[in-house]
């Protein structure tokens, strides 16, 4: 496990990593660290697709980072052949570690918003977990649907809540208050949508949308809901100041704020932390555990007499 210091350094570096509103890609090596907290919801997914998905069967793993939910698949159900995709080439590497040994699983570099290294109608399921708040989702969910059959399924898994969001939406404005710093950003408490779905490059109400929403909106006539299922679990990501700094993956405009205060960054930053840290500290003396509260659709493509 590496020092807080080098996580620190690596996360500074690379922040805001998962920003796709600032185009800045994911950087494989912290996302990793951050990608393992979330192992119970795919080991959900994996339960779910045993389930409801017949021997036998092809299944799309989209946007899959290291390899997961597909790893978990393709060792539970051996007798289904697997494609786990990603858009970066780092990402599907680590996938390719992971899923090593796996005869029934292939990697194919794709983006969730261009499959088109696929036919139509060439997956019995796909599956998707955290990844439609990085990408265009709507542009995403219409692929998925292109290249599923008729009556496919697609389990995806879409943050409601991450107590870390919260957090860091209280830690930015008492960094405000207690510092005096100006700025419009001192009541822009969107800059840290609580509903993680606003980091979609396409979403233009800061999380206020739901996924549901823009099925029934804009795919009603592809999918439909079968199933909702809520899910929670801790997201234990660490010291408090290796938090702080896995905090910085939401995109808050830092480097504007220290400009227009006449600060550096760094300065910045260690405000926003001394205050994150702070109220962290407090939160866990009283008990409070740094959950993440999610959903999993499992949406069924409609055969086009129904559409």
């Amino acid at each position: 496990m590496p020092s807080t210091a080098t996580f620190m350094s690596v996360l500074l570096l690379c922040s805001p990593v998962l920003a796709t509103a600032r185009n800045v890609e994911i950087d494989p090596t912290v996302y990793a660290r951050v990608f393992e907290v979330n192992q119970p919801a795919w080991t959900r997914i994996s339960e779910l697709v045993m389930e409801k998905v017949p021997a036998g069967s092809k299944v799309l793993d989209i946007g899959a980072g290291p390899g997961e939910p597909t790893t978990t698949m393709a060792k539970r159900m051996p007798e289904n052949k697997f494609v786990v995709t990603d858009k970066q080439h780092p990402m599907l590497e680590r996938a390719k570690v992971r899923t090593e040994g796996l005869s029934n699983v292939q990697h194919v570099l794709a983006p969730v918003e261009d499959l088109s290294a696929f036919p139509d109608a060439s997956f019995d399921a796909a599956t998707g977990c955290y990844v439609l708040m990085f990408v265009d989702f709507q542009k995403a969910l219409a692929e998925v649907a292109r290249v599923l059959k008729p009556r496919g399924v697609a389990f995806l898994t879409v943050w409601n809540e991450v107590a870390l969001y919260s957090l860091t939406r209280t830690a930015l404005a008492e960094m405000f208050k207690r510092h005096k710093l100006k700025g419009h950003w001192r009541s822009a408490a969107h800059l840290v949508p609580v509903n993680p779905m606003a980091l979609s490059p396409t979403e233009p109400n800061f999380g206020r949308s739901t996924i549901e929403k823009e099925i029934a909106a804009m795919l009603q006539t592809v999918f439909k809901i079968t199933a909702k299922e809520d899910i929670a679990y801790e997201m234990n990501l660490g010291s408090v100041e290796e938090m702080c700094a896995v905090s910085f993956i939401l995109a808050t405009p830092f480097d504007q704020i220290a400009s227009y205060n006449g600060k550096t960054e760094a300065e910045i930053k260690k405000m926003y932390c001394d205050v994150f840290q702070e109220l962290a500290t407090a939160r866990a003396a009283k008990g409070d555990k740094a959950d993440g509260h999610a959903k999993i659709y499992t949406l069924e493509k409609l055969p086009e007499r129904e559409l």
